[in-house]
């Protein structure tokens, strides 16, 4: 996408109505569309495939997370924050969204994608993370070979939009909220802790992809961690993160704080 960001920049930013949902329709549907280009064998050298197309034969833990298709979310969240900067500007120059407009289609928006995660909610008895399940509306599939499917994409959507809903509410809410209270003050670190969260989401998920790694390499049909085991290590990588990220934090601060001057390290 960064290769083509000028041409996208230039069809969202167009004058044209209809250009502008013709960039928005192309880069959520092109994504989707690739899902069914399946390169047949992705062995030997040939693995490099499968890093940005999806393939049906690979060798063995080969990584299974094509790019390609997964640009549908790339593409969506750059969507979102485009229309964000364009509410925010429309706001500065005095414009409103009313109640009786913004409630109808957000309802109808998540009748729509609880929708479409309905064939992704029918196998949720199965491993989600990696799945290849057959339904009456197609093949569900992450995580193995002709993986991910255009049910599994879209079926992630409503959760997304739950999430993105709580979110909001949690934001608004702690505007509001009075910090000489203790639900003021719990919303209030709640939203810090999330607000980290995602300003460091890259190092979470390093620090996350290491551990479960090395968690769970047994044969297939073997897994060592259930319910109550898996929410024990979420936990767990949650909060050896956050510690690691204060140690760091607090060796930077107290080595800026304490090192001395290079003519007090002259005179030593």
């Amino acid at each position: 996408m960064f290769a083509l960001r000028h041409i996208m920049n230039r069809e969202l930013s167009s004058s044209s109505l209809w250009r502008r949902y013709l960039c928005a329709a192309v880069m959520l549907l092109a994504p989707l569309c690739l899902t069914q280009f399946v390169i047949n064998d992705c062995t030997g050298l040939r693995k490099y495939y499968n890093y940005f197309f999806e393939c049906n034969a690979r060798e063995l833990w080969s990584p299974n997370l094509p790019a390609l298709p997964h640009l549908f979310y790339f593409n969506l969240g750059v969507l979102l924050s485009r229309a964000a900067d364009a509410y925010r500007s429309w706001a500065k120059g005095g414009g409103l969204l009313e109640a009786q407009v913004v409630v109808p289609v957000y309802i109808a928006a998540t009748m729509l994608l609880a929708l479409l995660s309905y064939p992704l909610l029918t196998v949720w008895v199965f491993n989600y993370g990696n799945l290849a399940v057959a339904t009456p509306w197609g093949n569900v599939i992450r995580g193995f070979s002709g993986g991910p499917s255009p049910l599994w994409l879209l079926g992630n959507l409503f959760g997304v939009e739950v999430v993105l809903s709580l979110a909001v509410a949690l934001h608004l809410f702690s505007e509001r909220a009075d910090d000489s209270t203790l639900s003021g003050s719990a919303v209030r670190a709640f939203v810090s802790e999330l607000e980290h969260l995602g300003a460091n989401i890259l190092l979470y998920l390093v620090v996350a992809d290491v551990c479960l790694s090395g968690l769970w390499r047994g044969s297939a049909g073997q897994y060592p961690l259930g319910l109550q085991g898996g929410a024990v290590a979420t936990f767990g990588i949650l909060a050896g993160t956050r510690f690691l990220f204060y140690l760091a934090r607090s060796g930077h601060t107290t080595g800026a704080a304490g090192s001395p001057s290079k003519g007090a390290a002259a005179a030593r």
